[in-house]
């Protein structure tokens, strides 16, 4: 009898801690499921403040089921959605970069917003957006960096602009080896500049930083050299919207329209070119062309938005994208329709075009001429190729010192005869 009660005792310690420990697998297993979603499943690399005219540089590291696009990427400035910014993303390894420009931002709070993308948050897959606040201050940047990341197969060139009212002198840092570029440069006031990395070897996949500083400002620029492209890269193949951001103001049932262009980015001619349009926007705006049979490098198409308003006033923010089979660039396209508003400047009605930088070209001066044709440009006419001398014609020289003698012959014959008459007036 004392046999089976201690047996039964012992069989009782273990039902008990069988289901202390089933108690304690249960609560782990009910803890993991709440508490896992709630940790940080996206981190973000990204400074609090920036400077005007600063180069914004953002880095998300996260498990993505979606690749982040352009077109996932929205601008507030406290609560106004999609502030025209010049942006874009890179994928490096996992981790996405996205770099802006704040040229021209005033002082003020600001987000960058990742939406529609879906990435694991612990163990679920969630597509809540990822908001990172920043501000920009009462300060000037004393320069920018453009782009503020790059992939690159080969050498590359950065754009630098002076922001400051006076000289610069732009240190550069890096210590990438069979990479040569200056050490230094100066800039006037407003200057712009192309620094050209010219490559001997290329690092096999390699991530590495270019420092840019001045009087103890700094930006750090990430550059991946990536030796796994083939032919078929981004260099070769790519378009571009110019301007990629378009602002139009005007009255409620009203018409207007907008001019840029569609330029080849890479080496390669672009074929069946179409365009898509916002579901938002499309009823207010019609694309021409429709499409584009071909694009030749360096080649810039003319597009033309035109736009009709709706009858009650809205603000309507959208894309348009122009797309191949293989590629696709966006347009951020900002309708606001105020009821009797009165354009001024560039808002008047009249077509709107970007200026010849926005373009890549540059204007001729007044003893040279554009090999080809030039384009119309806010600034002027733009030459997209080469600006040559204009040769002056040595026949019009001779033209020239042909009348000059024939003027020089009339006065002398027109004298001699007027002496002549009054020779043989005189008495003798």
């Amino acid at each position: 009898m004392d046999l089976l009660r201690k047996e039964a005792g012992v069989n009782n310690q273990n039902h008990a801690r069988s289901f202390i420990l089933l108690k304690n697998i249960l609560l782990l297993t009910l803890t993991l499921a709440i508490f896992l979603p709630l940790t940080s499943a996206v981190e973000v690399s990204m400074n609090s403040n920036f400077s005007q005219g600063e180069t914004l540089l953002a880095v998300f590291s996260g498990n993505f089921i979606d690749q982040i696009t352009k077109d996932n990427i929205i601008f507030y400035r406290e609560n106004v959605r999609g502030i025209p910014i010049v942006y874009d993303v890179k994928k490096i390894n996992d981790d996405f970069y996205v770099y802006a420009l704040l040229t021209e931002k005033i002082p003020d709070n600001y987000s960058l917003r990742i939406e529609n993308v879906r990435y694991m948050k612990g163990i679920s897959i969630v597509d809540d957006d990822i908001v990172s606040n920043f501000s920009i201050t009462n300060e000037t940047a004393f320069f920018s960096v453009n782009p503020g990341t790059l992939i690159t197969t080969s050498g590359f060139n950065v754009e630098v602009q002076n922001l400051q009212d006076r000289k610069i002198i732009l240190e550069i840092t890096e210590d990438i080896a069979s990479i040569t570029s200056p050490t230094s440069i100066e800039l006037k006031t407003g200057e712009k500049k192309t620094i050209s990395f010219i490559a001997a070897v290329i690092p096999e996949n390699k991530l590495e930083t270019i420092e840019f500083s001045s009087e103890g400002f700094s930006y750090e620029l990430p550059v991946y050299f990536d030796t796994n492209q083939t032919s078929t890269t981004e260099g070769d193949f790519g378009f571009e919207f110019q301007p990629d951001t378009v602002e139009v103001s005007m009255a409620t049932g009203s018409e207007t329209k907008r001019i840029l262009y569609l330029k080849n980015t890479g080496n390669e001619t672009i074929k069946d070119i179409s365009f898509r349009v916002s579901a938002l926007l499309e009823p207010y705006i019609v694309i021409l062309p429709d499409d584009i049979n071909s694009l030749d490098p360096g080649e810039n198409e003319k597009i033309e938005i035109q736009i009709v308003s709706d009858s009650e006033e809205a603000v309507l923010e959208g894309k348009v994208t122009a797309y191949t089979e293989n590629i696709s660039s966006s347009l951020t396209l900002v309708l606001d329709f105020i009821k009797d508003f009165i354009p001024s400047g560039n808002e008047s009605g009249e077509v709107v075009v970007p200026t010849c930088e926005q373009l890549n070209g540059k204007i001729c001066t007044t003893n040279q001429e554009c090999s080809e044709d030039a384009l119309s440009a806010k600034d002027g006419k733009c030459c997209l190729v080469e600006c040559v001398e204009v040769k002056k014609s040595s026949s019009g020289k001779f033209i020239g010192w042909g009348l000059l003698i024939l003027a020089l012959l009339l006065i002398y014959w027109f004298y001699r005869r007027r002496y002549r008459n009054v020779m043989r007036r005189r008495p003798f």
